[in-house]
C-alpha cells in the first residue's frame, strides 16, 4: 500500500512516527512523511530508512501562537494530499487529522487517526474553546476507519471505549544490540547522573529537579532537547557546576546517555490533562536501558511504575521529596540497580516494540483487506 503519514514538526527527528514508518516501509509499504518545517533547516526532502520525508517549509512559533497558522498548514497539506497518490492517510493529533479526513472522503480512501496528544488538552484554554475542540475531536474521529492511541488512560480522555478499530500502541522504543550496551557502559568514577531528554516545555518541571540537587556533592543533572525553556536552562548550566545543557542531541545519542546515566526523571504536572495522561517515550527509554526514572504522582507514568515497581513516585513540585528520591538512589546502588531490573523485564514482556509493532501491522493488515 501507499501511506501517507502526517505531523505537524519538522520530523527531524521525530521518533515515534519514524518508528511506525520504518516498521511499515520494511514490511513492503512504499511510505511517505510530509511534515511542516515551523523551524529548523532540514532539507526538503530526504530518504531514511526506506521511507521519504518530505517537509512544507513555512516557519511558525513553537509554542501557543502556533494556532494562528494552522490554516495555512491545513491547506497545504489537504493540497498535497490531493494531488498525491495514496491508499491511506496515517495522521498524527488533531493539526494534521483535519486536512487528511477531508483529503481521506474526498478521494474515498482509508485514514487512520494516531493520536499522540489530545489537542483540546495540548495547552490550557478557556473552557468553552476547550470543549469546542474537543468535541470537534471527538465528531471527527467517528470518521476515522482506526484510532490509535499510546496508553489505555488515553480512551478516558477522548471519551472513546475500546472496540475493534482501537489500538493501544505504547510509545516503545525499538530495542538496541548487546553490542551497544557494551560500548557505553558507564564509568565507574563517574558522578551519580540524572538525565533528561526531550521537550523542554511548558509544565515539565525542571527547576524542582535543579533546586533538589543544588550543592548536594557527586550529583549531575543532563538536558537535551528543545523548547521555551533551553534558554534558561543553558544560562543555568553556566552557573550551575551540576547542571549540564547539551541541545538537541540524535536518537541514538539519546539511548547513549541514557544507559551512561543512573536515574531518569519525567516531572510532568498532572494539573495539564495531556500530561495526565501522558506515557512519553522517557519512561520507557529508561525502562529498555534498565534505568530507575522519577515520575510525578496523579499521572499514567505513575500508574505504571507502582505496577512494575520501576522508579519512584514523587508529589509534583516538590522540592524535598525529589531530594529525597535522588538521594535514596544515590546512596542505595542495590535499590537503583533493582529497580531498573524490574523495568526492564517489563520492557521485554509487555512494552517492547516488537510486541507494539505487531499490532501496527495488524491494523494496516486490516486496512488492505478490507481495499
Amino acid at each position: 500500500m501507499k501511506i501517507f503519514m502526517l505531523r505537524s514538526n519538522p520530523i527531524d527527528p521525530d521518533v515515534r512516527l519514524e518508528k511506525e514508518a520504518k516498521t511499515l516501509a520494511d514490511k513492503g509499504h512504499d511510505v511517505t512523511l510530509l511534515g511542516w518545517q515551523r523551524f529548523g533547516d532540514a532539507p526538503v526532502q530526504e530518504k531514511r530508512c526506506h521511507y521519504t520525508i518530505r517537509r512544507l517549509k513555512f516557519r511558525a512559533p513553537v509554542e501557543k501562537k502556533v494556532v494562528l497558522y494552522l490554516p495555512i498548514w491545513w491547506t497545504l497539506a489537504f493540497l498535497w494530499l490531493l494531488k498525491e497518490d495514496w491508499d491511506v492517510v496515517h495522521a498524527a493529533d488533531l493539526d494534521t487529522y483535519v486536512p487528511a479526513i477531508l483529503a481521506a472522503k474526498m478521494k474515498r480512501k482509508k485514514i487512520v487517526y494516531d493520536i499522540f496528544d489530545f489537542y483540546a488538552d495540548l495547552v490550557t484554554l478557556p473552557s468553552s474553546v476547550r470543549n469546542c475542540v474537543a468535541t470537534l475531536d471527538s465528531f471527527l474521529m467517528r470518521f476515522a476507519d482506526t484510532v490509535i492511541v499510546v496508553d489505555p488512560s488515553r480512551l478516558r480522555q477522548i471519551g472513546r471505549e475500546m472496540d475493534p478499530s482501537v489500538y493501544i500502541i505504547y510509545n516503545s522504543p525499538e530495542d538496541f544490540p548487546a553490542s551497544f550496551t557494551m560500548d557505553v557502559q558507564k564509568k565507574r568514577w563517574n558522578p551519580f547522573k540524572i538525565f533528561y531528554a526531550g521537550v523542554l516545555g511548558e509544565g515539565r518541571d525542571f527547576e524542582t529537579a535543579i533546586l533538589a540537587a543544588k550543592g548536594v556533592e557527586g550529583i549531575q543533572i543532563e538536558f537535551a532537547g528543545f523548547g521555551c525553556h533551553a534558554e534558561h536552562i543553558e544560562a543555568l548550566s553556566e552557573q550551575e557546576p551540576n547542571v549540564m545543557y547539551i541541545g538537541t542531541i540524535p536518537y541514538d545519542r539519546v539511548i547513549q546517555k541514557t544507559l551512561q546515566s543512573d536515574m531518569l526523571f519525567a516531572l510532568y504536572d498532572p494539573d495539564v490533562p495531556n500530561n495526565r495522561y501522558a506515557s512519553p517515550n522517557k519512561l520507557f527509554e529508561a525502562m529498555m536501558c534498565g534505568k530507575p526514572i522519577l515520575v510525578s504522582d496523579g499521572t499514567a507514568m505513575a500508574d505504571i511504575v507502582r505496577e512494575e515497581n520501576c522508579g519512584l513516585v514523587v508529589s509534583y513540585g516538590d522540592i524535598n521529596a525529589v531530594k529525597r528520591a535522588i538521594l535514596m538512589l544515590k546512596n542505595d546502588p542495590t535499590l537503583c540497580g533493582r529497580l531498573g531490573e524490574n523495568g526492564r523485564k517489563a520492557y521485554e514482556t509487555k512494552y517492547n516494540w516488537e510486541i507494539m509493532e505487531k499490532r501496527l501491522l495488524e491494523v494496516y493488515g486490516r486496512l488492505d483487506h478490507k481495499q
